[in-house]
């Protein structure tokens, strides 16, 4: 898609929506036909061919797509179609069902989001839940992994490139002293990474490694207490600290030899295909030494694949 310039005139949404129809036709769904063009459209076109097509024929595009199509293609396709605000709204609702395993999904909608972006995604979770998105990660949650969650989901962060030093140096120590011998004040972590503007966090987390030779997530490894929120709270400085080496590092373990993770990988490229996925497949390759499309042609096969690398770009 996403990541390359179509040259080419694109048909109009009426166009694609009979081409879309006539792909569902016959013996067997045209799979490639369907990529083709839904691989190619950005969301404004996508919302237009999904209008038009239930104008069209009087029925669900999303719907027929899930009834045409199988597997881990249908499943990437299906998130895809959606509009990227109610697409992470989806993603986080499935995530509430196993969240003690499923946390990084709020954690990336949360840290990668600007502040503007992350309301409306909580405006469509409140269109398709008929509740807040707080609300539910507070009743999914317990404990520090709740007060964790609830402040990156309900913060509304300063978005600019101002930096206070002296802040920074500050709450460096602040946080060493949190987590020094082993122990954690969650309270003041929490404050902190739950509060603070993405520049200002970077700056904070740049003053520890230079005062202690040593990263935050590093030295959150030696506290006693090794529950899924220090799991989170790693999670969220990692992505918070540089997200495109964290969705790389996502990536990679998601292609491991020992076993494809593909809901993991439908989940990173899908989301991010039109926003940052650039970046991240550079960073990918710098700590791979091989392109992310080489990897999703070696561990993902069929229609699956085409989709992934059409999302891509090749």
């Amino acid at each position: 898609m996403a990541t390359n310039t179509v040259s080419q005139v694109v048909p109009s949404p009426a166009e694609d929506a009979a081409a879309l129809l006539k792909a569902f036709q016959g013996w067997g769904t045209d799979e490639q036909a369907v990529i083709a063009i839904l691989a190619r459209r950005d969301a404004t076109q996508r919302k237009q061919i999904t209008l038009t097509y239930e104008q069209m024929y009087n029925e669900s595009l999303l719907q027929r797509l899930q009834s045409e199509l199988s597997g881990d293609f249908e499943r990437a396709m299906c998130h895809w179609i959606l509009d990227p605000d109610e697409r992470q709204a989806v993603m986080a609702n499935a995530a509430m069902k196993c969240i003690q395993e499923e946390y990084p999904v709020i954690i990336e909608i949360a840290g990668t989001n600007s502040p503007a972006e992350l309301i409306q995604v909580k405006k469509a979770y409140h269109v398709l839940y008929k509740c807040s998105l707080e609300e539910d990660v507070a009743a999914c949650t317990t404990g520090n992994l709740r007060s964790l969650l609830l402040a990156l989901v309900s913060t509304y962060r300063y978005d600019g490139n101002d930096v206070n030093m002296g802040l920074a140096k500050s709450e460096a120590k602040i946080v060493h002293e949190a987590v020094r011998n082993g122990t954690i004040d969650h309270e003041e972590l929490i404050r902190i990474v739950g509060t603070r503007s993405k520049a200002q966090l970077k700056a904070t987390f740049s003053c520890f490694k230079d005062e202690h030779s040593s990263s935050i997530t590093k030295a959150l490894l030696h506290a006693t207490d090794s529950t899924c929120y220090l799991r989170a709270l790693r999670t969220t400085v990692r992505c918070i600290a540089d997200a495109n080496k964290y969705f790389a590092k996502v990536l990679r373990n998601a292609t491991r030899e020992a076993g494809t993770d593909e809901d993991t990988l439908t989940r990173v490229v899908v989301m991010h295909a039109e926003k940052d996925m650039e970046g991240i497949s550079d960073a990918f390759q710098k700590r791979s030494s091989v392109t992310l499309e080489q990897v999703i042609a070696k561990e993902t096969s069929g229609d699956y694949r085409s989709f992934l690398m059409a999302l891509l770009g090749s």
